[in-house]
């Protein structure tokens, strides 16, 4: 009987942890809509109009501390050895769980790029860039299946 109430003791313990580990988990509800809006301002501006000083400042500060402008457009340039796009669409995006950031995935057209770009919310609720790659270590790392469609397409043709 003892040993009974014990292990019903450990169950209870062990129920009331996971519900209060549960309970501690924080959800961050995103608005992706704003997001891919923000990330095709930005595209718009550093990919199709080359701007790259101004599309520096769109930057989050957390993004403008990990690379200065100089390497900003360097890096922009290095990734478009066969010229930069005339267009740039959001089709789809992924959430970070647990992050108050998600990923927006882009094609540009003439020639056709795809980049994923990392979208960080402010206190405010507006998203500025954290940081834009090809998107090659997102498909390698992360579940294809976590990513969802627009229901509407975002792009920078008008």
């Amino acid at each position: 009987m003892k040993i009974k109430r014990s292990i019903l003791h450990a169950l209870a313990g062990c129920l009331l942890t996971v519900v209060w580990l549960a309970g501690c988990a924080k959800s961050i509800k995103q608005d992706e809509n704003l997001a891919a809006q923000r990330s095709i301002e930005f595209a718009r501006i550093v990919l199709v109009n080359k701007d790259f000083d101004q599309g520096y400042e769109l930057l989050s500060d957390n993004g403008k501390r990990h690379i200065s402008l100089a390497i900003f457009k360097e890096t922009m340039i290095r990734l478009h050895p066969r010229g930069f796009p005339t267009s740039v669409t959001a089709k789809e995006y992924q959430p970070m769980p647990g992050e108050n950031a998600l990923w927006i995935y882009l094609t540009g057209e003439n020639p056709e790029m795809h980049y994923r770009m990392t979208m960080e919310a402010n206190p405010s609720g507006d998203y500025k860039v954290l940081g834009i790659d090809s998107g090659v270590v997102g498909r390698m790392f992360s579940s294809a299946s976590d990513k969802k469609e627009f229901a509407e397409v975002i792009s920078t043709r008008p």
